[in-house]
């Protein structure tokens, strides 16, 4: 197979059913000589169907079509037309089109019902860009065979840089779907290339299994022997799907479920920070890169000289729920790693972009620490609630020998803690040396819950960040300069940053318990309500601002005017106060409430966050009262520099 005036050749012998179908739709723009090679899924009954959805004018296009059979291909523009099929890529792309029913269902069309396909045709596993699990079937190994074929041929022709999945440039696609091997054929297509990521490997000689479970059913009889490399590419807690990078028994597309006990990194020994800023072994082997929603980044301004690494836990149980996440817009948050119990590492920004990550977070008088910070997260599930049945993360149990009892510093009872593993503390030490030595300019690594006192635990107690602290900088402790406050003096509630609002008065009478309100805005802790029922005459219709976790969902209760729509909006604003409390009159902010601990004596020692003014936020370097991690406004002239 060769490419001839921008057309498909089939040599002789090479047995494929070729045609060329025009479609009306290509663009107009200028291709640029660099390409990427795009692969969709048609999601549809048949090739024909697909070439009459693109022959419609003014719709869509792509370069080529190929069948389930790995025969049937069709052209429909010449490749050196630019196709409408990935937006933003189109003038850089060449679109193939894989016959492909997409995710299987229980009803619906004829070619996706799951009823149609034998078990071992199909898998369970989760899109990039949707956590939930859905039933997919394998794609045939004569159609991967022939797409591989097709696009060496275009890379002979062609500058082709890449090749992706259309999931993997839109975070609302989810095609070509999990059981396209993309490692495995952007490997075989590209070779060990700036694409190539560190691999896992197998311990011991497995089989492949269509879904997690000893009873599930086995895919194919090949065995897969100790050592091969492989990629993982859904998790579960005792299981893993694979994608196998070696050929076994004459098949290079091997996907399937094995234990995860079979499957480990590999050695890779010293990290390195590339000039790109990308992590990668001393090979060139990079870690698996998946880029979030541009939402969830700042893709204008650089991240210059990080100050700081700071460490998350997701609060999850498995990878693929972050990932979505971060793929998703609405969730307006990402880190630059998230690195998983088996010590498995996902990238999603190089190391010089700003991540979404700290939110509102001070470290010795810096603020908005996404702008100097790089962002790990570590899979595992934090604090766990103990049940009947043992102790839960949502809905998902953790095994005992997996948690451990602690008190998270600014606590002072225990809490079950899912306890990190071996593998994934021992590769989060081998990055964070690394991005040291690349960068001189970091000078911490913190938790979130040092960065953010008010609302965050993690990474939590079971973190070693005192022996981590030691490896990078030789001590255990943060370098804090010391402060005392001068004068007895009271701090008032940090809120999102914002200065204390000093002139904020209360309402005459509290506002008791079981007063119905509605909400018309929340900021941070606290709900801007209006008072449409109380047993406290002077509040009745009156609006104000109260802690928004003094409330609950008020009781639906006779008919309201209106559609169902809005009945139900105007029912989700509508709450009942759970308890008599202090009710603030109405401003354009919420109220910045003095600690109630306070006040604080001259000498309490404290750092600053941060100094607006004559304001300065500070926190306590030593618990007061039994209180720990305390941080509030105070005025400026109120502290001074210890001697």
């Amino acid at each position: 197979m060769r490419i001839e005036d921008h057309r498909l050749s089939i040599d002789q012998g090479e047995i494929f059913n070729f045609r060329f179908d025009a479609s009306p739709n290509a663009t107009t723009q200028k291709q640029s000589p660099q390409r990427y090679l795009i692969i969709h899924a048609t999601e549809g009954a048949s090739v024909n169907g697909a070439v009459s959805t693109f022959k419609m004018k003014n719709g869509l296009s792509v370069h080529l079509i190929l069948g389930k059979d790995g025969k049937e291909v069709v052209q429909m523009l010449s490749f050196d037309k630019g196709g409408k099929h990935a937006a933003d890529y189109n003038n850089r792309s060449i679109g193939i089109e894989l016959d492909y029913p997409g995710d299987l269902r229980e009803s619906g069309s004829n070619y996706q019902l799951r009823s149609e396909y034998r078990e071992n045709e199909y898998i369970v596993a989760t899109a990039l860009n949707d956590s939930r699990f859905r039933y997919w079937p394998l794609y045939p190994k004569s159609q991967l065979d022939s797409l591989l074929t097709i696009c060496k041929a275009l890379m002979d022709k062609y500058q082709i840089t890449n090749v992706v999945g259309h999931e993997e440039l839109y975070s609302y696609k989810l095609d070509p779907g999990p059981a396209f091997p993309i490692i495995q054929f952007r490997e075989k297509l590209l070779g060990v290339t700036d694409r190539s990521i560190v691999l896992q490997e197998t311990t011991r000689q497995v089989q492949v299994r269509n879904q997690p479970g000893e009873n599930s059913t086995l895919l194919a009889g090949t065995h897969i022997p100790a050592g091969a490399p492989v990629s993982v590419i859904n998790e579960t807690d005792r299981w893993c799907l694979i994608s196998v990078i070696a050929e076994v028994d004459g098949d290079p597309w091997i996907v399937g479920w094995v234990e995860k006990s079979a499957v480990r990194v590999q050695k890779h020994g010293m990290l390195v920070v590339r000039p790109d800023n990308y992590l990668s072994t001393p090979e060139g082997r990079r870690f698996q890169i998946i880029e979030p929603n541009l939402r969830n980044y700042d893709p204008k301004h650089p991240l210059i000289g990080p100050k700081y690494i700071v460490i998350h836990f997701t609060t999850g149980t498995r990878m693929e729920s972050t990932i979505a996440h971060f793929r998703n817009q609405l969730s307006g948050v990402c880190t630059h790693l998230l690195i998983g119990r088996d010590g498995r590492v996902v990238q999603f920004l190089p190391f010089d972009k700003i991540a979404f990550h700290a939110g509102y977070s001070w470290w010795e008088r810096d603020s908005s620490l996404n702008r100097f910070s790089i962002g790990i997260e570590l899979d595992n599930a934090g604090f766990l609630k103990e049940s009947s049945e043992g102790w839960k993360r949502k809905n998902t149990l953790i095994p005992n020998e997996k948690v451990k009892l602690a008190t998270h510093w600014r606590e002072s009872r225990d809490r079950g803690w899912e306890k990190f593993t071996k593998a994934q503390l021992q590769v989060t030490l081998d990055i964070v040396r690394a991005l040291k030595e690349r960068y001189g300019s970091i000078v911490e690594i913190l938790g979130h819950d040092e960065v953010n006192l008010r609302e965050r635990l993690d990474p939590g107690p079971l973190f070693p960040m005192e022996r981590f602290r030691k490896k990078l900088f030789g001590r255990k402790k943060p370098l804090v300069a010391e402060f005392e406050i001068n004068r007895p003096s009271d701090l008032y509630t940090n809120v999102e940053g914002n200065l204390p609002n000093v002139r904020q008065r209360l309402h005459d009478a509290l506002l008791p318990a079981k007063s119905v309100v509605r909400v018309l805005k929340e900021v941070g802790n606290w709900s801007l309500v209006n008072v449409i029922q109380s047993s406290e005459s002077g509040v009745r219709k009156t609006t104000g601002w109260i802690r928004s976790n003094s409330m609950e969902s008020a009781e639906n209760k006779g008919k309201k005017k209106g559609g169902k729509k809005n009945q139900e909006k105007m029912e989700m604003k509508r709450k009942t106060t759970k308890v008599r409390q202090e009710y603030y009159r109405r401003g354009d902010s919420p109220p910045t409430p003095k600690l109630r601990a306070g006040p604080f004596p001259a000498g309490t020692r404290v750092r600053i966050q941060e100094v607006r003014g004559e304001w300065t936020l500070v926190a306590l370097l030593e618990p007061f009262k039994g209180l720990k991690g305390l941080e509030g406004w105070i005025r400026a002239e109120s502290i001074s520099p210890i001697e």
